[in-house]
């Protein structure tokens, strides 16, 4: 049984956490309480509101962020930045972040609604990762982690980061998911599979961190199920 202790606040408890290896779809209890807490500034998609406040319990520094969600015709499942505007005129803490959705329905596009509970959460959680990493850098910073794409070494660099920084988070089994899912268990072409393992932390690299680190952080609301 699932419950949820009234009056808690959803910060995190630090450290000697245990790394849950599969979560369950939140109640909708605690969807009500996590909207409560995490909801404010944010456009969710109906669809994908269990999985998106799951992740977002993980960050509670994106509280009072300011995040739309939105399905575009993209090459890739989601990807997610600020919006120039805010990049441009806002400080940093004031930042908007748009998470774009592929909307394309080609059998070699993995679909986000196609893929697993716990998959979801984990590629939504490295979005989210981004987020923590542009809201520590000015304008310069984040110009200077853009410029990074253009290369493949430095790319891969940094995307490994993002993924070891969801780790650290707690949510190295949902990214280990996500991971396996495009790589043994889509449709997506070869080229694109090759890019991937070159790009991010592959399962087993992740399965590897896993077992050397104890995460940093735990929701309250996760702690209270039992």
């Amino acid at each position: 049984m699932i419950m949820i202790l009234v009056g808690l606040c959803a910060g995190v408890a630090l450290a000697q956490q245990k790394v849950e290896r599969e979560f369950q779809p939140l109640t909708k209890n605690e969807v009500e309480f996590l909207g409560e807490k995490m909801g404010a500034n944010k456009r969710l998609l109906p669809e994908f509101e269990k999985t998106i406040y799951h992740a977002l319990a993980y960050f509670p520094e994106l509280e009072q962020t300011h995040i739309k969600f939105k399905y575009q015709n993209i090459k890739t499942t989601l990807n997610a930045r600020p919006t120039i505007l805010s990049l441009l005129f806002k400080k940093k803490e004031n930042r908007r972040y748009i998470v774009r959705i592929n909307s394309s329905k080609r059998d070699s596009s993995i679909q986000l609604s196609k893929v697993s509970y716990n998959a979801q959460i984990g590629v939504l959680a490295h979005e989210f990762s981004h987020f923590i990493d542009y809201s520590e850098k000015g304008i310069w910073g984040i110009l200077k982690r853009l410029a990074s794409y253009t290369n493949k070494k430095s790319k891969a660099r940094f995307e490994k980061e993002i993924d070891q920084m969801t780790i650290e988070r707690g949510l190295g089994w949902q990214l280990h998911d996500w991971a396996h899912t495009v790589l043994y268990d889509s449709n997506a072409s070869k080229k694109y599979k090759k890019l991937k393992r070159e790009i991010y932390l592959t399962p087993g690299k992740i399965r590897d961190y896993l077992a050397s680190f104890t995460p940093e952080v735990q929701p309250e609301f996760v702690a209270q199920r039992f």
